[in-house]
């Protein structure tokens, strides 16, 4: 008996082998019927044993082999069984494993019978027919899950984009109230006190909507760049001046080595303090009491490099390659110390646009890190 009859023939005692795999398939096998979870497995035994008994010259096999054969249909019974398999939760490994349990069960029980001088041609067609409908349904399993994470995505941004906007008008009101205060004589010291924090509060939560703004823009690619000549050393100056009074509350030292002249460059400067500023506010955050903070400025080669250097709590070797993961920090710990993990993977992102690098290194715990912004020169108008 042909292969393909043999198919034909024991297709019950085949789904019953395959079901046996199909059911390990979890969480999403739990919850099916004996119906859905066979769905199409019928169809595509069908399909495959037709498709064995139609001619096929060398370079139609070849194709085929090759998983690039012609689509059996417009929408062929693997792209369904995929578009089925998605929508019931299972993953692309799933997947494929059914596609071996059902090769595997044609196979076992063909084994059973008496071998014929035609088996290995015929098996060789049976392992291109199913390569080809598993061809297929991976592709549209792939496509599919693209779709829903790019879909995901885009909402994903569409709501930190509004909860942002929406969260500035109230902030804006409370921090104007603590402006308000703050300038007001009070010889209390609990009020004052109570109007410091607030004050510093609001600027914390203003910077971070303004992050969460930046990630939505650059995600949808709405981020303008306003590039114009600007001596860099003020973007370092700029960055040094909005964490003076985190540095000076920790009583820590900033050690500044800049060039004596100015170093114009066709750059935006805003966004640039905005990544040192950043820095800056990591060394002087996760470094003790009194330590030092050394920022300088030179020139290497063809760039421009900026570096932050402190002697705080360093960086594990394990986490450095991740450190400008958006996201990355809420999976490392102490969210409450380490934010929200959006600041590095923002400041790659504003520098790799203006067509920079930024790289980070540490010896380890303990040994604290020092971060390097190189911009190239070519950008320099000496």
């Amino acid at each position: 008996m042909r292969l393909s009859d043999f198919i034909r023939s024991r297709t019950s005692e085949i789904v019953q082998e395959w079901e046996k795999f199909a059911r390990t398939c979890l969480p999403a096998a739990s919850a099916m019927d004996d119906e859905r979870l066979r769905d199409h497995v019928v169809e595509l035994l069908e399909f495959i044993a037709k498709d064995m008994d139609s001619p096929q010259n060398d370079l139609e096999q070849a194709e085929k082999a090759a998983g690039r054969g012609p689509k059996s249909s417009a929408d062929s019974k693997g792209e369904e069984h995929a578009v089925v398999r998605v929508a019931e939760g299972f993953t692309i490994d799933q997947v494929v494993g059914e596609f071996r349990a059902l090769r595997a069960s044609v196979l076992h029980l063909r084994a059973k019978e008496p071998a014929t001088e035609s088996d290995v041609a015929e098996i060789t067609r049976f392992n291109e027919s199913i390569d080809q409908v598993l061809s297929e349904s991976v592709a549209r399993h792939t496509k599919l899950v693209a779709d829903v994470l790019r879909d995901a995505n885009r909402q994903k941004d569409e709501f930190i984009s509004t909860l942002s906007h929406e969260l500035r008008n109230p902030l804006s009101a409370i921090s104007s109230c603590a402006q308000i205060l703050a300038s007001s004589e009070t010889k209390d010291p609990m009020v004052a006190r109570v109007v410091d924090m607030l004050s510093r509060q609001t600027g914390h939560l203003s910077r971070l909507l303004e992050d969460l703004l930046d990630v939505a823009r650059i995600s949808r690619q709405r981020i303008i760049l306003k590039m114009e000549a600007a001596d860099i050393r003020t973007c370092v100056q700029d960055a040094l001046d909005a964490n003076s009074q985190l540095i000076a509350q920790k009583r820590q030292v900033t050690k500044v080595g800049m060039p004596s002249m100015p170093l114009t460059m066709q750059i935006d400067c805003t966004r640039i303090a905005q990544v040192l500023s950043n820095l800056v506010n990591n060394a002087a955050k996760y470094s003790t009491t009194g330590s030092t903070i050394k920022v300088s400025l030179t020139i290497e080669a063809d760039h421009a490099a900026i570096r932050v250097k402190d002697d705080g709590v360093g960086i594990e070797p394990e986490l450095l390659p991740h450190m400008f993961d958006a996201f990355y920090a809420n999976q490392t710990g102490n969210l409450a110390k380490q934010g929200l993990g959006i600041g590095l993977w923002l400041s790659r992102q504003l520098i790799e646009m203006q067509g920079g690098t930024i790289t980070v290194h540490s010896e380890g715990p303990g040994t604290g890190a020092e971060f390097c912004v190189r911009l190239p020169l070519q950008a320099v108008q000496r």
